[in-house]
């Protein structure tokens, strides 16, 4: 199948082994591999790939973004409190599970 070349497209150049060269503006900053896709027109997706170290996966889970995401509104809602160091802190949430428990029992 042959492709119309459009103005944004630039031809690449293959070279021996099936090699191509991308421009520096075809790669997001750090990647360093790229997974391929090819569609059924018959076009190769190209999709960067970024690895994760296997103790940072969690971070990636569906669970983990949608904390993430509530954090983010809680934030900006300005939903947070700030405390002067960690015994304060610390204080503070024992304090509010005391009442916690304390209503749980009337």
């Amino acid at each position: 199948m042959i492709y119309k070349q459009t103005k944004a497209q630039k031809p690449l150049q293959l070279r021996d082994k099936n090699q191509i060269t991308l421009p520096s503006e075809c790669i997001p900053s750090g990647v360093k591999q790229f997974a391929y896709e090819i569609k059924d027109d018959g076009t190769t997706l190209l999709i960067p790939m970024s690895q994760v170290p296997a103790s940072q996966l969690y971070f990636w889970t569906r669970r983990w973004q949608e904390g993430e995401k509530r954090t983010d509104e809680d934030i900006k809602a300005g939903r947070v409190t700030e405390y002067k160091n960690i015994d304060s802190m610390t204080t503070e949430m024992k304090s509010r599970r005391r009442k916690s428990h304390s209503n749980r029992s009337h």
